[in-house]
């Protein structure tokens, strides 16, 4: 199970510097992001406030293509 807040890393910027281990993580970090905002688009205000976040917030998050932090 993933504990979704909003200070989970899947949302933070990547690196800047590119070696070849970041270049690699690259594909998890976006997996990571897509899987994260699909958990927030399924849940209802209820869960949501439960986590900390608005339904605003995780729909404005959930909205964002997986390449954006």
């Amino acid at each position: 199970m993933v504990a979704i807040t909003k200070e989970v890393g899947a949302f933070t910027a990547t690196h800047r510097h590119h070696n070849a281990t970041s270049l690699l993580e690259l594909p998890r970090t976006w997996v990571k992001r897509y899987d994260l905002r699909q958990k927030l688009a399924d849940m209802d205000a209820h869960m949501l406030r439960d986590i900390g976040w608005t339904v605003y917030d995780a729909k404005r998050e959930a909205a964002k293509p997986f390449w954006k932090a």
